[in-house]
């Protein structure tokens, strides 16, 4: 199952960097929560939120781009933590914005039901080590 699980998140993050959000991939309860130097809103709830989410990204970075760093499968079955190297352009500045950031996922029944950022790896979080 955990496979399948970073498989559904590489999707995710596959879909986000085309501007697609992947809602069939997210339970209807979702919920997504940013890390602060991030300049959106820190929690959204359901695919209403993910779509405000994505929204207010777009809002605030005229370019934005996600690499995958590094993927680590917790054992739980559940869990999946991405590292990211998030790059892109504040809109109304010009000003860049480079960013190193885990995301630590949650899935069930093959849906995300949690993504919630950390500026660590997060793998205490997880119970992961490297």
């Amino acid at each position: 199952m955990s496979r399948e699980n970073v498989e559904i998140v590489c999707s995710l993050w596959e879909g986000l960097e085309r501007g697609d959000v992947r809602l069939d991939l997210c339970d209807e309860q979702v919920e997504l929560r940013t890390v602060a130097e991030i300049p959106v809103g820190d929690e959204y709830h359901g695919h209403d939120g993910v779509r405000q989410w994505a929204t207010d990204v777009w809002e605030v970075f005229s370019e934005f781009h996600n690499e995958l760093e590094e993927i680590l499968e917790g054992s739980d079955g559940e869990t999946v933590v991405t590292v990211v190297r998030t790059t892109g352009r504040m809109r109304h500045t010009g000003l860049e914005a480079h960013l190193k950031w885990a995301v630590v996922w949650t899935l069930r029944d093959g849906k995300a039901v949690r993504a919630h950022g950390y500026m660590t790896k997060a793998l205490t979080a997880v119970g992961l080590s490297e």
